[in-house]
Protein backbone atom coordinates (compact mmCIF):
# COMPACT_ATOMS: atom_id res chain seq x y z
CA UNK A 1 0.00 0.00 0.00
CA UNK A 2 1.44 3.58 -0.92
CA UNK A 3 1.90 6.55 1.10
CA UNK A 4 -0.93 8.14 -0.54
CA UNK A 5 -3.72 5.66 -0.20
CA UNK A 6 -2.83 5.02 3.56
CA UNK A 7 -3.16 8.60 4.62
CA UNK A 8 -6.35 8.78 2.57
CA UNK A 9 -7.62 5.66 5.09
CA UNK A 10 -6.93 7.22 8.10
CA UNK A 11 -8.23 10.88 7.26
CA UNK A 12 -11.39 8.95 6.54
CA UNK A 13 -11.72 7.31 9.26
CA UNK A 14 -10.99 10.36 12.01
CA UNK A 15 -13.74 12.09 9.85
CA UNK A 16 -15.58 9.11 10.54
CA UNK A 17 -14.89 9.23 14.20
CA UNK A 18 -15.29 12.68 14.57
CA UNK A 19 -18.73 12.66 13.00
CA UNK A 20 -19.92 9.36 15.01
CA UNK A 21 -18.57 11.56 18.31
CA UNK A 22 -20.99 14.74 17.34
CA UNK A 23 -23.90 12.41 16.66
CA UNK A 24 -23.41 10.87 20.19
CA UNK A 25 -23.31 13.96 22.03
CA UNK A 26 -25.80 15.59 19.74
CA UNK A 27 -28.93 16.61 21.83
CA UNK A 28 -32.62 14.13 20.88
CA UNK A 29 -35.13 16.41 19.68
CA UNK A 30 -38.24 15.81 21.61
CA UNK A 31 -41.52 13.66 19.54
CA UNK A 32 -44.59 15.64 19.29
CA UNK A 33 -46.42 13.84 21.99
CA UNK A 34 -43.14 14.77 24.46
CA UNK A 35 -44.01 18.26 23.78
CA UNK A 36 -48.30 18.32 24.05
CA UNK A 37 -47.17 16.03 27.12
CA UNK A 38 -45.08 19.22 28.41
CA UNK A 39 -47.83 22.13 27.05
CA UNK A 40 -50.75 20.32 27.79
CA UNK A 41 -50.15 18.01 31.59
CA UNK A 42 -53.80 17.01 31.63
CA UNK A 43 -54.83 13.52 30.77
CA UNK A 44 -57.93 13.58 28.91
CA UNK A 45 -59.41 11.38 26.85
CA UNK A 46 -58.32 14.24 23.79
CA UNK A 47 -55.68 14.25 24.67
CA UNK A 48 -54.68 10.35 24.73
CA UNK A 49 -56.83 10.10 21.33
CA UNK A 50 -54.31 12.33 19.69
CA UNK A 51 -51.37 10.98 21.35
CA UNK A 52 -52.65 7.49 20.15
CA UNK A 53 -53.66 9.15 17.01
CA UNK A 54 -50.35 9.90 16.96
CA UNK A 55 -48.28 6.74 17.72
CA UNK A 56 -50.24 4.97 14.84
CA UNK A 57 -49.67 7.03 12.16
CA UNK A 58 -45.95 6.87 13.36
CA UNK A 59 -46.17 3.23 13.60
CA UNK A 60 -47.72 3.04 10.41
CA UNK A 61 -44.44 5.13 8.95
CA UNK A 62 -42.19 3.21 10.63
CA UNK A 63 -43.06 -0.12 10.03
CA UNK A 64 -44.38 -0.84 13.71
CA UNK A 65 -41.87 1.05 15.62
CA UNK A 66 -42.66 3.39 18.38
CA UNK A 67 -41.30 6.95 18.24
CA UNK A 68 -38.52 6.01 20.71
CA UNK A 69 -37.10 3.41 18.74
CA UNK A 70 -36.66 4.99 14.96
CA UNK A 71 -33.94 7.25 15.92
CA UNK A 72 -31.07 5.09 15.07
CA UNK A 73 -29.83 3.99 18.28
CA UNK A 74 -29.05 7.33 19.63
CA UNK A 75 -31.22 7.98 22.13
CA UNK A 76 -30.17 4.82 23.53
CA UNK A 77 -26.68 5.24 23.16
CA UNK A 78 -27.00 8.77 25.08
CA UNK A 79 -28.46 7.13 27.52
CA UNK A 80 -25.47 4.01 28.10
CA UNK A 81 -23.38 7.40 27.52
CA UNK A 82 -24.79 8.65 30.78
CA UNK A 83 -24.37 5.59 32.61
CA UNK A 84 -20.77 5.15 31.87
CA UNK A 85 -19.72 8.98 32.61
CA UNK A 86 -22.49 8.81 35.34
CA UNK A 87 -19.23 7.91 38.24
CA UNK A 88 -17.39 10.76 36.40
CA UNK A 89 -20.08 13.61 36.70
CA UNK A 90 -20.58 12.71 40.80
CA UNK A 91 -16.78 13.44 41.29
CA UNK A 92 -16.93 16.29 39.01
CA UNK A 93 -19.90 17.14 41.10
CA UNK A 94 -18.29 16.83 44.42
CA UNK A 95 -15.18 18.42 43.10
CA UNK A 96 -16.83 21.66 41.69
CA UNK A 97 -19.84 22.16 43.31
CA UNK A 98 -21.37 25.69 43.41
CA UNK A 99 -19.05 26.55 40.82
CA UNK A 100 -21.05 24.51 38.19
CA UNK A 101 -23.93 26.85 38.06
CA UNK A 102 -22.16 29.90 38.44
CA UNK A 103 -20.22 28.76 34.71
CA UNK A 104 -23.22 27.80 33.29
CA UNK A 105 -22.17 24.20 33.22
CA UNK A 106 -23.48 20.73 33.97
CA UNK A 107 -21.70 17.84 35.80
CA UNK A 108 -22.56 15.40 32.63
CA UNK A 109 -21.30 17.51 30.18
CA UNK A 110 -18.34 18.17 31.45
CA UNK A 111 -17.81 14.47 32.16
CA UNK A 112 -18.73 14.30 28.28
CA UNK A 113 -16.21 16.81 27.29
CA UNK A 114 -13.63 15.14 29.43
CA UNK A 115 -14.37 11.21 28.04
CA UNK A 116 -14.69 12.90 24.36
CA UNK A 117 -11.43 14.98 24.72
CA UNK A 118 -9.73 11.74 25.91
CA UNK A 119 -11.01 9.79 23.11
CA UNK A 120 -10.22 11.98 20.54
CA UNK A 121 -6.83 12.55 21.47
CA UNK A 122 -6.03 8.94 22.07
CA UNK A 123 -7.90 7.97 18.55
CA UNK A 124 -5.76 10.65 16.88
CA UNK A 125 -2.48 9.58 18.07
CA UNK A 126 -3.51 6.10 17.15
CA UNK A 127 -4.02 7.04 13.74
CA UNK A 128 -1.12 8.80 13.46
CA UNK A 129 1.43 5.46 15.25
CA UNK A 130 -0.81 3.33 13.12
CA UNK A 131 0.02 5.26 9.32
CA UNK A 132 3.73 6.07 10.43
CA UNK A 133 3.83 2.02 11.56
CA UNK A 134 2.44 1.33 8.09
CA UNK A 135 5.02 3.05 5.75
CA UNK A 136 7.78 1.61 8.28
CA UNK A 137 8.67 5.33 9.79
CA UNK A 138 8.31 3.80 13.00
CA UNK A 139 8.86 0.24 14.40
CA UNK A 140 6.69 -2.31 15.79
CA UNK A 141 6.87 -1.79 19.86
CA UNK A 142 4.04 -2.28 22.56
CA UNK A 143 4.78 1.11 24.17
CA UNK A 144 3.05 2.98 21.63
CA UNK A 145 0.11 0.97 23.06
CA UNK A 146 1.05 3.52 26.13
CA UNK A 147 1.54 6.51 24.53
CA UNK A 148 -1.56 6.54 22.98
CA UNK A 149 -3.26 5.89 26.79
CA UNK A 150 -1.21 8.71 27.90
CA UNK A 151 -2.22 10.93 24.99
CA UNK A 152 -5.78 9.66 26.01
CA UNK A 153 -5.64 10.77 29.43
CA UNK A 154 -3.85 14.19 28.16
CA UNK A 155 -6.58 14.89 26.16
CA UNK A 156 -9.03 14.32 29.36
CA UNK A 157 -6.72 16.45 31.87
CA UNK A 158 -6.87 19.53 29.17
CA UNK A 159 -10.62 19.28 29.63
CA UNK A 160 -10.89 18.85 32.97
CA UNK A 161 -8.47 21.97 33.88
CA UNK A 162 -10.28 23.97 30.99
CA UNK A 163 -13.53 23.25 32.83
CA UNK A 164 -11.54 24.13 36.29
CA UNK A 165 -10.06 27.33 34.79
CA UNK A 166 -13.78 28.66 33.46
CA UNK A 167 -15.68 27.88 37.41
CA UNK A 168 -12.33 29.50 39.36
CA UNK A 169 -12.75 32.68 36.97
CA UNK A 170 -16.27 33.06 37.02
CA UNK A 171 -15.89 32.30 41.21
CA UNK A 172 -13.61 35.45 40.90
CA UNK A 173 -16.46 37.53 39.00
CA UNK A 174 -19.19 36.23 41.44
CA UNK A 175 -17.09 38.02 44.13
CA UNK A 176 -16.46 41.35 42.41
CA UNK A 177 -20.07 41.18 41.48
CA UNK A 178 -20.49 40.87 44.88
CA UNK A 179 -18.44 43.37 46.23
CA UNK A 180 -20.30 45.72 43.81
CA UNK A 181 -23.85 44.61 45.32
CA UNK A 182 -22.94 45.91 48.66
CA UNK A 183 -21.28 49.04 47.17
CA UNK A 184 -24.51 49.90 45.73
CA UNK A 185 -26.58 49.01 48.46
CA UNK A 186 -24.48 51.40 51.05
CA UNK A 187 -24.79 54.10 48.04
CA UNK A 188 -28.36 53.63 48.07
CA UNK A 189 -28.54 53.88 51.88
CA UNK A 190 -26.93 56.93 51.97
CA UNK A 191 -29.67 58.81 49.70
CA UNK A 192 -31.82 57.79 52.69
CA UNK A 193 -33.90 54.80 50.90
CA UNK A 194 -35.05 51.54 52.90
CA UNK A 195 -33.08 48.74 52.36
CA UNK A 196 -35.62 47.06 49.87
CA UNK A 197 -35.30 50.47 47.48
CA UNK A 198 -31.68 50.46 48.51
CA UNK A 199 -31.41 46.37 47.30
CA UNK A 200 -33.27 47.18 44.17
CA UNK A 201 -31.59 50.44 43.13
CA UNK A 202 -28.54 47.95 43.27
CA UNK A 203 -29.81 45.33 41.20
CA UNK A 204 -31.05 47.88 38.61
CA UNK A 205 -27.96 49.21 37.88
CA UNK A 206 -25.92 45.93 37.61
CA UNK A 207 -25.34 44.92 34.36
CA UNK A 208 -23.51 41.78 34.27
CA UNK A 209 -24.38 38.39 33.91
CA UNK A 210 -23.98 37.47 37.61
CA UNK A 211 -25.99 40.45 38.61
CA UNK A 212 -28.83 38.75 36.69
CA UNK A 213 -28.28 35.61 39.38
CA UNK A 214 -28.90 37.81 41.74
CA UNK A 215 -31.89 39.53 40.36
CA UNK A 216 -33.71 36.09 39.77
CA UNK A 217 -33.29 35.36 43.26
CA UNK A 218 -33.51 38.26 45.14
CA UNK A 219 -36.78 40.16 43.01
CA UNK A 220 -38.51 36.75 43.49
CA UNK A 221 -37.94 36.32 46.93
CA UNK A 222 -40.73 38.52 47.64
CA UNK A 223 -43.10 36.55 45.99
CA UNK A 224 -42.15 33.15 46.96
CA UNK A 225 -43.08 34.19 50.46
CA UNK A 226 -38.92 34.41 51.44
CA UNK A 227 -37.79 37.19 53.85
CA UNK A 228 -35.03 39.42 52.01
CA UNK A 229 -32.36 38.73 54.52
CA UNK A 230 -32.99 34.91 53.82
CA UNK A 231 -32.58 34.64 50.38
CA UNK A 232 -29.33 36.76 50.65
CA UNK A 233 -28.30 34.59 53.23
CA UNK A 234 -29.01 31.51 51.31
CA UNK A 235 -27.21 33.31 48.04
CA UNK A 236 -23.66 33.75 50.33
CA UNK A 237 -24.44 30.44 51.50
CA UNK A 238 -24.89 28.23 48.39
CA UNK A 239 -21.91 30.45 46.75
CA UNK A 240 -19.54 30.84 50.17
CA UNK A 241 -19.38 34.63 50.22
CA UNK A 242 -19.35 35.46 53.68
CA UNK A 243 -20.19 38.80 53.16
CA UNK A 244 -23.47 38.34 51.60
CA UNK A 245 -23.93 36.41 54.66
CA UNK A 246 -23.03 39.46 56.59
CA UNK A 247 -25.33 42.16 55.30
CA UNK A 248 -28.10 39.57 55.40
CA UNK A 249 -27.94 39.35 58.85
CA UNK A 250 -27.57 43.22 59.34
CA UNK A 251 -31.41 43.19 56.63
CA UNK A 252 -32.47 41.01 59.43
CA UNK A 253 -31.52 43.50 62.42
CA UNK A 254 -32.86 46.19 60.49
CA UNK A 255 -36.27 44.23 59.66
CA UNK A 256 -37.01 42.66 62.89
CA UNK A 257 -35.18 45.15 65.47
CA UNK A 258 -35.90 48.50 63.22
CA UNK A 259 -32.33 49.82 63.68
CA UNK A 260 -30.49 51.26 61.13
CA UNK A 261 -28.21 49.64 59.25
CA UNK A 262 -26.23 52.72 57.45
CA UNK A 263 -22.98 52.79 59.00
CA UNK A 264 -22.84 48.80 59.17
CA UNK A 265 -22.82 48.94 55.58
CA UNK A 266 -20.89 51.39 54.88
CA UNK A 267 -18.38 49.35 57.14
CA UNK A 268 -19.08 46.39 55.61
CA UNK A 269 -18.96 47.89 51.62
CA UNK A 270 -15.13 50.00 52.97
CA UNK A 271 -13.83 46.73 54.24
CA UNK A 272 -14.60 44.75 51.11
CA UNK A 273 -13.38 47.74 48.78
CA UNK A 274 -9.89 47.25 50.95
CA UNK A 275 -10.24 43.55 50.22
CA UNK A 276 -10.64 44.27 46.19
CA UNK A 277 -7.71 46.52 46.05
CA UNK A 278 -5.36 44.07 48.07
CA UNK A 279 -6.98 41.40 45.97
CA UNK A 280 -5.94 43.94 42.38
CA UNK A 281 -2.43 44.17 43.69
CA UNK A 282 -1.44 40.86 44.16
CA UNK A 283 -2.96 39.92 40.82
CA UNK A 284 -0.89 43.32 39.30
CA UNK A 285 2.67 41.67 41.64
CA UNK A 286 1.29 38.11 39.86
CA UNK A 287 1.45 39.51 35.96
CA UNK A 288 4.72 41.40 36.27
CA UNK A 289 6.08 38.22 38.12
CA UNK A 290 5.02 35.95 35.17
CA UNK A 291 6.54 38.71 32.97
CA UNK A 292 10.04 38.95 34.54
CA UNK A 293 11.07 35.59 33.00
CA UNK A 294 10.59 36.32 29.22
CA UNK A 295 11.68 40.30 29.37
CA UNK A 296 15.07 38.58 30.49
CA UNK A 297 15.21 36.34 27.57
CA UNK A 298 14.38 38.94 25.39
CA UNK A 299 17.07 41.61 26.78
CA UNK A 300 19.28 38.78 26.84
CA UNK A 301 18.86 37.65 23.11
CA UNK A 302 19.26 41.35 22.03
CA UNK A 303 22.25 41.42 23.41
CA UNK A 304 23.36 38.81 22.07
CA UNK A 305 22.14 39.29 18.37
CA UNK A 306 23.82 43.22 18.43
CA UNK A 307 27.40 41.76 20.03
CA UNK A 308 27.64 38.52 17.92
CA UNK A 309 28.77 40.39 14.73
CA UNK A 310 30.89 42.05 16.88
CA UNK A 311 32.24 39.01 18.76
CA UNK A 312 33.35 37.47 15.18
CA UNK A 313 34.69 40.16 13.53
CA UNK A 314 36.99 40.36 17.07
CA UNK A 315 37.68 36.78 17.14
CA UNK A 316 38.43 36.70 13.23
CA UNK A 317 41.26 39.43 14.31
CA UNK A 318 42.90 37.96 16.88
CA UNK A 319 42.89 34.54 14.82
CA UNK A 320 43.95 36.18 11.71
Amino acid sequence: MTHLPTATLVALLMASAAAALVLGVRPRRRTIAEVRSILQPSNGLGDRAVVSTLLASRRAVGGGRAPGTGRSGFASMRARGAELVGPLAAAIERSLGDGLRLARLDAHDVAARIAIGAVAMAFAVLCTVGSLMSVGALPTSPWWLALVLAAGGAGGIVMWTDARSTVARRRREFRRTTNDFIQLVAVGLTTDQSVEEAVQFALGIGDSDLFDLLRDELATAPLRGVPLWEAIDQLGRTFQQRELCEFAGSVERQGTQGVSITDTVNSLATAMRAKALDELERDADRANANLSGPTIGFVVATMVFLAYPLAVRVSEAFGG
